[in-house]
């Protein structure tokens, strides 16, 4: 891709208003386009953000699966959209990783999306077997450092963030070396990682619950400023001494350039369904940290999120597949 958003400049894209020309927003259904198949974490938090907006917003919020291409097709559908604010993308860090891992995107996540409001989101856990010798993150890097290139992390995917980046941020800020093994999906690397064949995994908190309360896997550390309430007696990479900031999140995003007055009235249905209604439940019960906040803030958190990314794909030379 030619060229990139700065932090301002993604900042500009965020509305800054063209006046509604029209009825007042929202003159008629509102869609919010999902990058995945139904039945998975996006859809289910976008289907309770539909489900929690509808009667904010006074008219149907509707949900459109498209998934395919790492979440590009929808990603680039949005981008193309009207941007009236009736055509949303339930994003995701995929989209801030985006512009580094494919050199031929329809669209720039950058500058065509402007950030409307943060919904949720669950931290990166670094795990490792049950009968594992590390018991600590200390002890995994003495053991990696131990035995160069002799140990192997799975992932469930080329580029997925919370599995093969978050693990390639981990490699380099340990200065340690593991053969990345990649699956065709999460569930099939820890399964393995289960039975012994790899050393470590990482994949995010909603994934990892299940394994860690059944004893089937050991978490070593969290990928966040602070220990997770769902997991209190993790320490953070940060304790160790690996400062890193990696999750799975939810956010509304819509083509650049929309009225602020779609803008505003989406982000303030958002946080009014977060401060105490079902969707903020629901994002609990998924052991997810409900979110919110103002689009510019989302904007800033997401520019800094694509910049790390851009780091961590150089240095480790990925490209999408």
């Amino acid at each position: 891709m030619k060229g990139r958003c700065t932090t301002a400049a993604l900042q500009a894209c965020l509305v800054i208003a063209t006046p509604l020309a029209h009825a007042a927003y929202p003159a008629g259904p509102v869609t919010i386009v999902v990058p995945y198949a139904a039945g998975g974490a996006v859809d289910l938090v976008a289907r309770a953000t539909a489900q929690s907006i509808t009667g904010t917003l006074g008219q149907p919020v509707i949900i459109e699966n498209r998934p395919g291409a790492g979440g590009n097709v929808a990603g680039a559908a949005v981008a193309r959209a009207a941007a009236d604010g009736h055509t949303l993308l339930m994003a995701g860090p995929a989209n801030a990783a985006a512009p580094f891992l494919y050199d031929n995107l329809q669209y720039d996540p950058l500058r065509d999306l402007a950030p409307i409001v943060k919904i949720g989101s669950a931290p990166g856990v670094l795990l490792v077997a049950n009968e594992s010798p590390a018991v600590s993150v200390a002890d995994l890097v003495r053991l990696a450092r131990a035995k160069p290139d002799a140990m192997q992390y799975g992932h469930g995917g080329t580029g997925t963030t919370t599995e093969h980046l978050a693990s390639e941020m981990f490699l380099s800020q340990a200065d340690i070396r593991m053969q990345a093994i990649p699956y065709k999906g999460g569930a099939a690397a820890m399964t393995d990682l289960m039975a012994g064949r790899l050393t470590m995994v990482f994949t995010n908190l909603l994934n990892a619950v299940p394994q860690i309360e059944n004893d089937r896997l050991r978490a070593l550390g969290i990928a966040s400023t602070e220990r997770s309430p769902v997991l209190q007696d993790v320490p953070t990479l940060a304790e160790a001494g690996y400062p890193m900031q990696v999750s799975v999140w939810w956010g509304l995003m819509g083509p650049a350039g929309m009225p602020a007055e779609a803008v505003e009235r989406i982000n303030a249905a958002v946080n009014e369904a977060l401060r105490d209604g079902a969707l903020r439940q629901r994002l609990l019960d998924m052991k997810a940290s409900p979110e919110g906040g103002t689009p510019q803030a989302f904007a800033q958190s997401y520019a800094a999120e694509s910049q790390g990314w851009e780091t961590t794909i150089r240095q480790a030379g990925i490209k999408g597949e």
